[in-house]
């Protein structure tokens, strides 16, 4: 009996410091969601700012220091010989690639063209059909530029003389050394709607991708939030049944 006795203000201080953990996590995850709602937030009133903003051409581009999902109108022409094709892009379940085409302006400036995503053919070593675009065209679209931690199972690197060109992942200075040229530091997406060259346009999944919004980060704040407090109701339940049990049994 006294064992029991003695054991229970331990349980009970175990259980309180439990419930403190839980519910500082679950509120510092709550804080955490909002935080990230306001950077959401702010980071749309920037892209809805860009789109408003005229179509740049390259040299202003490569003059902004910061030009990533800004609206671009570039003109030039594409090197039919030399694509390069991005590897492990998944589409509907569907293995393949994005093409991307440098392009070269009257100025001799270099840009990277990602013209949509091609299915991969039956055989890995079999590469897809890449419909040529001859003459000078003006590409509308949007800056992108991947992340430099792109993960890859193996840097490799690059093959000499073996064109389309196929990577794991863009790295603009390698494949510029490769075309030897310099190429912009970012490459361009083509709008969905856009035919070049008389073809039909090409999959353009990252059309389809959708940013998670502010509101959804403030959803997942209420819930962290709703966590903490039912932690600390169930707490404060449990107290309050175990305080009323000990009365009724020394009464």
């Amino acid at each position: 009996m006294s064992n029991t006795k003695s054991r229970s203000p331990v349980l009970s201080w175990i259980a309180f410091l439990a419930t403190l953990a839980v519910v500082a996590l679950c509120l510092r995850l709550s804080w955490w969601q909002l935080e990230r709602a306001e950077e959401k937030r702010l980071w749309q009133a920037s892209q809805e700012e860009k789109a408003r903003q005229p179509a740049a051409d390259l040299p202003a581009l490569l003059a902004d220091p910061a030009p990533l999902h800004r609206q671009a109108a570039v003109s030039g022409k594409l090197d039919n010989a030399r694509n390069v094709l991005l590897d492990n892009r998944i589409r509907n379940g569907i293995a393949g690639y994005h093409l991307l085409t440098p392009l070269q302006t009257r100025d001799n400036q270099w840009v990277l063209i990602n013209r949509g995503w091609l299915p991969r053919g039956a055989r890995r070593e079999q590469l897809p059909e890449i419909p040529a675009i001859n003459g000078r065209i003006t590409v509308a679209g949007t800056v992108y530029r991947p992340s430099r931690e792109t993960f890859v199972l193996q840097n490799a690197p690059l093959p000499d003389n073996q064109w389309p060109l196929r990577v794991q992942k863009v790295d603009f200075d390698a494949i510029g050394e490769k075309l030897g040229v310099e190429l912009a530091p970012f490459e361009i997406r083509v709008r969905p709607d856009l035919a070049l060259g008389g073809h039909p346009p090409l999959p353009r999944p990252w059309q389809d991708i959708a940013p998670m919004g502010p509101d959804k980060h403030k959803a997942y704040a209420l819930q962290w939030f709703a966590l903490a407090m039912a932690a600390l109701l169930i707490y404060v339940a449990a107290a309050v049944r175990n305080r009323r049990k000990t009365r009724e049994e020394h009464s």
